[in-house]
């Protein structure tokens, strides 16, 4: 640091500039400092990240949304990224979840069937009946912003972080008490979508904006690393059956290991200021991660296969707007957030090792997704109790992600709503806190018309809860 000061003096007195525009020059270099700090901090600790599938951030708390003015509107809206005093921030959010699927299969319970019809009851017990899954984990994220005073109306802010977004590791419950006639059957009727999965995206972004009188807009660029992992039971012809004709076993196992891809990803936003009365927009590109990785294939009794395998992950296109009304103590905001999940149509998990005829990869598992468009609705309340407390409470509603027919447990989700209660405060001259407790609840669905291959008939239900812990530095 010293030495980075001692360049910035010498230069400053061979061009003979103002002592303001030396001020500006050496807060960036303690700025600069600041980002190689939090950078390299957050790498000691990205590993230790565990959460539930899909998990999206929840950086700030109840304060995070289009008008969050944290070093994590970075994430939000980088239109708020001018502070200023230089702030760093670290997030640590602690996931909670529990979930169940009782898979059921429709001829079992039917009068109609004839009993030659009637699946075998050691069948039944083998692909049917109840998994469970529980986690518990945390996802540390590092920001910083700052500003420069351009002019009398016109600022500069600016800020970096590496932060995780999106991240999950869900491993279902097996049944030790499973009959040893079929093996597979110690994973639980939870194989037949996915067993365990592992996804991690971590964000390494920056990000400017700029404010002239009450209008400010931002942009924010992520280079994003995407990691994947998953395990399924399949069967070449995409049933559930465990046993060939001839009685031999039949069902078996695609793993997918380590695959891994990187692109970037855009924000862009907008914050006008009208006193007691704001608005705010947010816009999130949408991406595609072509991943690479290890897939390992078993099929009946054949020896394990190994192959290099491609697989697309999708995130979707977010338009993120709100409008905040103050009343003396108390601000009232309300959000609107639509998703545009119908990018994730199918995903296809290709054997680049081996080409069809027409030189394209060859298939080595279909994924049904069909995803739908959803929209999101919250309603945020802030009481400034003092200038050293503020409660924040909320609540809201979201669409599900997929139609009943495509459901898959441990993977789409239903309607949800969710509430929350938070409080920021002091404690010290530089440093705050801001806490915030969160309950999501998945309305229970039960599927009987279900189109996956093999079908996921049966009663699912997921809870989760999240408290978040925002520490905030200023320098």
């Amino acid at each position: 640091m010293r030495l980075l000061r001692m360049l910035f003096k010498r230069v400053l007195l061979k061009r003979m500039l103002s002592k303001q525009t030396n001020a500006l020059c050496i807060r960036l270099a303690n700025t600069l400092m600041l980002v190689m700090l939090a950078l390299s901090s957050s790498l000691l600790i990205i590993d230790t990240a565990q959460a539930n599938p899909f998990f999206v951030g929840r950086f700030s708390g109840l304060l995070g949304g289009p008008f969050d003015d944290s070093a994590f509107s970075l994430y939000w809206n980088p239109a708020n990224l001018y502070s200023k005093k230089s702030k760093f921030d670290l997030h640590v959010g602690i996931i909670s979840r529990q979930a169940s699927y009782n898979r059921y299969l429709d001829a079992s319970s039917s009068d109609a069937m004839n009993e030659s019809e009637m699946i075998d009851p050691a069948v039944a017990a083998a692909n049917g009946g109840l998994s469970t899954t529980s986690a518990l984990g945390a996802i540390p994220s590092l920001a910083f912003h700052s500003g420069l005073d351009l002019s009398s109306d016109l600022k500069l802010g600016f800020g970096a972080g590496l932060y995780i977004a999106r991240a999950g590791t869900a491993d279902w419950d097996r049944d030790p008490e499973a009959s040893s006639q079929y093996p597979g059957a110690y994973d639980g009727p939870q194989r037949w979508s996915a067993l365990s999965t592992f996804m991690l995206l971590t964000n390494y972004a920056g990000g400017i904006s700029l404010s002239y009188n009450r209008i400010s807009v931002g942009a924010a660029l992520s280079y994003v690393d995407a990691t994947l992992s998953t395990t399924k039971a399949a069967n070449a012809d995409k049933s559930d059956d465990l046993t060939n004709p001839d009685g031999e076993l039949k069902e078996g196992r695609i793993f997918l290991d380590g695959a891994r891809g990187n692109n970037f990803h855009a924000t862009v936003g907008l914050n006008i200021d009208l006193d007691d009365f704001d608005v705010a927009y947010a816009w999130r590109a949408p991406v595609v991660y072509q991943l690479t990785g290890t897939a390992y294939v078993l099929y009946a009794n054949a020896s394990e296969s190994e192959a290099t395998a491609q697989i697309e992950l999708q995130v979707a296109e977010s338009h993120l707007a709100s409008v905040a009304y103050t009343v003396g103590p108390v601000r009232f905001r309300g959000e609107y957030e639509r998703q545009m999940w119908s990018i994730m149509d199918q995903q296809q998990i290709l054997n680049t090792d081996q080409l069809d005829e027409a030189g394209n990869p060859r298939e080595l598992l279909l994924l049904e997704r069909n995803f739908q468009d959803t929209n999101a609705y919250r309603l945020r309340l802030d009481y400034t109790v003092s200038d050293k407390l503020m409660i924040n409470t909320g609540i809201s509603y979201e669409d599900g992600v997929t139609l009943e027919e495509y459901h898959e447990p441990g993977l789409a989700e239903a309607e949800q709503i969710e509430v929350g209660l938070g409080a920021q405060f002091p404690l010290t001259n530089r440093l705050s806190l801001n806490a915030s407790f969160f309950y999501q609840y998945f309305f229970d669905r039960t599927i009987t018309n279900s189109k996956q291959s093999p079908t996921t008939n049966g009663e699912y239900t997921d809870h989760r809860q999240y408290l978040t812990l925002n520490l905030s530095w200023s320098l």
